[in-house]
């Protein structure tokens, strides 16, 4: 019956151990499942058979295995009190990123906690331990994601209950004695600019109790279905409770935790201590250093194509850092202004030029003199293979239209009298100024004579305009009609009426063309000088002159897609006489930056001017009057529009040299 007993307390203990295996260790991995579910299952068969060949009673053994189960639960828990968790244990801290974060820190590093998701809550429970009653955390901030934490004790158990106001995702894991649960809301589209996250791994699961290491390390790599190598300094155990992480993030984890350091090279993770990963870096780029010593210098004579020598050397040299040969007419730099080896400049991570090497230029040949190992003239060769291309060319044709609408109408009155008396009286004279007064007050003295002429035949003496009584005529008419009226010899009214329609339609075209390289500026131009005097220091005057100029500046860059991207400047300037000797420019300038495709023509802009002038001159009170008014004013009416349009075509120059 001792032997029975004893059978059946082994067979207890395989089933218990078993189980408390599967339980600790919990991946969700198909294969690694199913090894274990065999494994136990092949320990139980072991054990049941032990049990058939002891020949023992099914009722016996069943109460002697609750007879073991009693005493090891006994024994298990003997001893061992209650812990204590109070609130001061529990943290929480808001990330950026609206991400969130609970730590909770145990007495013990060996204790066991559940942790589950129900609905928008997080239950956690911790056998054997009490926690502090009541509520820890509260918040009523929408802005945040966690709303309260509070605990709750049931039995041997205590509970933790972190509950959230919205969906969320979380991630939790245990190191040493201290349990992590990162949160965050639950992510339906991530945004274009959402930080990319670094672990790609799949999720892995894993609880894990004074676990070794290396074991923990074997676990990983056949879950990876990569190799890991682990040095023999890799040692001691530790305490894992991972749920849903990624699998490499689990591994930078556990790596973290016990101050290890990993090297990646190929499928293969070399892990060992960062002290020791550390020495291995140092010895290496020390053995490098030394074998670049030891290697012999070579003279190298790169003659350039398309790229200058100079700008080339300057962008060696700033990657170099490396002293070069004072020669003035090799060492002459290039333009700061070379954006292509800039951009590749900033892009090269490691020296061109060892220490030993130097480097110099001819210009008159645009040559690079190098001397240096052959390694960096093999790497130097590689970089000029890169920037030595012919650079693409684009022809920029600009068109501008100015086209112009003019009209204008002008119907204009000039009318006189003159009288030297009514009805052979002198009481009364007419005339159209004070001047005309004065001639007829000469002519009424009834003279035989009058300038030389007889009576009977008068001259009055008066001419235009002082004979007018209103002058509001037309400078330039188109045509004019008068009227005369001669009244017995002391009267003479004249009539002349004037009228101008002028309409004109014009329309300038100008097309400047340019041809330059891509990323560089280019301009060209056409106008006059205007001369204009101004006043000097000491008095005197000088002649100064101003341009009125047609001009196109523009920087073309093409991008990757094929498309042209203009950084365009026009100006049309146009000479004004406003009379008097003084001319004024008249001035459309535009500065944009657009982007055409190869061979499109794109509206840059325009501006639309009209311009509508009504202008009356007339006589107060009588050009009022109805239609005797019209002998007493001058009507003038002018309308002028002008558009301008600026168009733009650029066309890609097809080189076959052209080689990326």
């Amino acid at each position: 019956m001792i032997s029975n007993v004893s059978t059946l307390k082994r067979l207890w203990s395989v089933v218990i151990m078993s189980a408390t295996n599967y339980s600790r260790l919990v991946i969700y991995n198909r294969r690694a499942t199913y090894n274990i579910v065999v494994s136990t299952l092949l320990s139980m068969l072991i054990a049941l058979s032990n049990l058939a060949h002891a020949n023992l009673h099914y009722s016996e053994g069943l109460s002697d295995i609750s007879a073991v189960t009693s005493d090891m639960s006994t024994n298990e828990n003997k001893g061992k009190p209650k812990s204590y968790l109070s609130r001061e244990a529990i943290h929480y801290q808001p990330l950026g990123d609206k991400a969130e974060r609970v730590e909770i820190v145990l007495k013990t590093a060996d204790q066991m906690v559940a942790i589950e998701r129900q609905g928008n809550n997080i239950i956690l429970k911790l056998p054997k331990t009490q926690v502090e009653p009541g509520l820890i955390y509260q918040q009523n901030s929408s802005e945040r994601l966690l709303r309260s934490i509070y605990s709750k004790n049931k039995g041997k158990y205590g509970g933790l209950t972190i509950e959230l106001g919205q969906d969320f995702e979380y991630q939790s894991y245990q190191v040493g004695n201290k349990i992590t649960i990162n949160l965050q809301p639950a992510k339906s589209l991530t945004p274009l600019n959402a930080p990319i996250n670094p672990y790609s791994g799949a999720p892995i699961s894993i609880d894990f109790q004074n676990v070794e290491v290396r074991s923990v390390l074997h676990l990983l790599a056949q879950f990876m279905d990569t190799n890991i190598v682990a040095s023999e300094a890799v040692t001691g155990t530790l305490m894992l409770n991972l749920i849903n992480v990624p699998v490499d993030q689990a591994l930078d984890i556990i790596l973290t935790s016990k101050h290890l350091g990993k090297q990646v090279n190929g499928n293969v993770i070399l892990v060992s201590p960062l002290a020791e990963l550390a020495k291995q870096q140092a010895t290496l780029v020390q053995a490098q250093q030394q074998k670049v010593a030891l290697m012999p210098l070579r003279n190298e004579y790169i003659r350039l194509n398309y790229a200058k020598a100079s700008e080339v050397y300057a962008l060696i040299e700033k990657t170099s850092g490396n002293a070069v040969i004072n020669n003035k007419r090799m060492n002459s730099r290039g333009s700061e202004d070379s954006q292509q080896p800039e951009l590749i400049a900033n892009k090269l991570t490691t020296n061109l030029l060892s220490n030993r090497g130097a480097m110099a230029v001819d210009i008159r040949t645009n040559t690079l003199i190098i001397k240096d190992t052959a390694t960096n003239i093999d790497n130097i060769r590689a970089l000029i293979a890169k920037i030595d291309i012919p650079v693409q060319q684009v022809m920029i044709e600009v068109r501008i239209v100015s086209a112009t609408d003019s009209f204008s109408k002008e119907l204009g009155v000039k009318w006189g009298m003159l009288s030297n008396g009514v009805a052979n009286n002198d009481t009364l004279l007419v005339g159209g100024s004070d001047q005309t007064l004065a001639d007829l007050k000469k002519f009424s003295l009834r003279n035989t004579t009058f300038k030389g002429r007889p009576v009977s035949n008068p001259d009055y003496g008066v001419s235009r305009p002082d004979n007018l009584n209103v002058d509001l005529g037309i400078a330039n008419p188109a045509g004019s009609i008068a009227f005369g009226i001669l009244s017995m010899s002391d009267l003479m009214i004249d009539l002349e009426l004037s009228a101008m329609q002028a309409e004109g339609r014009g329309e300038v075209i100008s097309t400047p063309k340019i041809l330059t390289l891509d990323k560089q500026t280019a301009r060209v131009s056409s106008g006059t000088k205007i001369p204009y005097q101004s006043e000097s220091e000491g008095g005197g005057t000088t002649t100064q002159f101003e341009e009125a100029l047609l001009s196109l500046e523009v920087t073309p860059n093409i991008t990757p897609e094929g498309r042209i991207s203009l950084q365009l400047n026009i100006e049309n300037g146009r000479p004004n006489p406003v009379g008097n000797g003084v001319i004024l420019i008249d001035t459309d300038r535009l500065s944009t930056q657009v982007n055409v495709a190869d061979g499109e023509t794109m509206v840059l802009g325009g501006i639309y001017r009209n311009q509508v002038f009504n202008n009356v001159e007339k006589v107060p009170f009588f050009g009022d009057l109805p239609y005797l008014g019209r002998l007493f004013k001058k009507d003038m009416r002018r309308n002028d529009k002008q558009e301008l349009l600026i168009f733009v075509t650029p066309t890609l120059i097809v080189d076959k040299a052209l080689t990326y």
